[in-house]
């Protein structure tokens, strides 16, 4: 899952033309650093642009460390180019979720800035294969701390489990009482997600054409499919459970972090509201899931047991939305599971939809993935007591 062809970043309209595709991409990311260091000029107060610099990292957005001077000295701001995909709609949901957090205390985000007519995002026209599109521009306060863990490097200290399912726990708090009014993600909430999938894997089952991925895809198939069909059973265990906005990409890699605290979360345009379990959830797979080793493939039960206690300890400080309720846990199980095919999904529909995959790297996350399927299922008891004191 290519990060640049991801973000569709390498060939801007005014970048020249290439044979070598290196070269093509350098100039590319030459001509957006140019772009992004004019906007930040042209349509913020936040002083004289000194330089910008490219932040390597992500699949989706492209993300620049710019550094401006004012009267006071310089200041250094982290500047977002979204994705084409992304609408007004979903920007103006992340925006608005991010001053909610402000204003309740929770200041490990980012705040984003507004322009000089007020808006909290500048908007630029571009032209792709012949076709108009509006792409959206943010700027947010940098945050400090270390970028020490991707979603795939996730050997996190057992202090830093503990410390990111807290964070998780002062966002959920912090978030609880957002209104969002009319906007929103457009990607539907879990349980609308989940009855999609496999209607989705069998289109992509229908592209296969023989390679190790397509082999190996179709032998799991049916599988996956029996997990999907338990995925959708467990929608009618729902009702009442707490819904609140969710990270929906809480891992590792996006926290910052000083002495084994988190002490920043950052890329919260995949947010949205949904069943809080759903984000804890999603929590335990992508800080507890290996990648590595002999457990590859395998649930860390025991770090997942230090992030769910974390996670309850913190949450009991308050009564909203509070601890994870026994109903909640109870369903913790089935809701890691759906967690998991949520990320499976974009293993999948990201190698049919590219043009020239690399097999063997989409390899690697589909069968850590697929993994997860088969010893998630394994292992329900273990899951439903994870809460439980030692």
């Amino acid at each position: 899952m290519d990060a640049d062809k991801a973000n569709d970043v390498t060939a801007p309209t005014d970048a020249p033309a290439a044979e070598d595709p290196a070269v093509v991409d350098d100039a590319a990311w030459a001509a957006l650093t140019r772009q992004v260091e004019e906007i930040v000029d042209d349509d913020y107060d936040l002083g004289r642009v000194v330089r910008a610099e490219r932040i390597f990292g992500g699949y989706v957005n492209a993300s620049f460390a710019v550094w401006t001077r004012t009267e006071s000295g310089e200041h250094k701001y982290f500047v977002r180019k979204y994705n084409r995909a992304i609408t007004e709609r979903e920007v103006r949901f992340e925006h608005a979720l991010l001053t909610h957090l402000e204003s309740h205390g929770f200041d490990l985000a980012s705040s984003v800035f507004p322009n000089r007519h007020g808006e909290t995002f500048v908007t630029r026209e571009e032209i792709v294969d012949g076709a108009p599109f509006t792409v959206f521009f943010g700027v947010f306060r940098l945050l400090e701390g270390e970028d020490k863990y991707t979603w795939v490097e996730n050997r996190l200290t057992d202090k830093e489990y503990d410390s990111a399912a807290r964070v998780l726990a002062q966002f959920h708090h912090s978030a609880f009482a957002f209104n969002p009014g009319d906007l929103a993600r457009e990607q539907p909430p879990i349980m609308e997600f989940v009855p999609t999938l496999a209607g989705t894997f069998k289109e992509c089952a229908a592209r296969a054409h023989g390679t190790a991925f397509d082999e190996y895809f179709l032998d799991k198939l049916p599988s996956i499919l029996d997990v999907i069909a338990k995925g959708v059973e467990v929608e009618a265990l729902l009702g009442g459970l707490p819904i609140t906005p969710v990270h929906c990409d809480y891992h590792p890699g996006n926290l910052k972090w000083v002495d084994e605290q988190g002490v920043g979360l950052f890329d919260f345009d995949w947010s949205k509201l949904d069943y809080r379990v759903f984000d804890v959830a999603q929590g335990v797979v992508y800080f507890c899931s290996s990648w590595e080793g002999p457990d590859r493939g395998e649930l860390r039960l025991d770090k997942a047991a230090v992030f769910v206690r974390a996670y309850q300890d913190e949450a009991a400080r308050w009564a909203d939305p509070g601890p994870m309720s026994a109903r909640e846990l109870a369903v913790l199980p089935r809701m890691i599971a759906n967690a998991n095919l949520f990320i499976l999904n974009w293993d999948v529909t990201y190698y049919y939809a590219d043009a020239d995959p690399d097999v063997a790297e989409y390899m690697v996350y589909l069968t850590e993935n697929v993994g997860l399927v088969e010893f998630i299922e394994d292992h329900f008891d273990e899951l439903a007591h994870l809460a439980e004191a030692r």
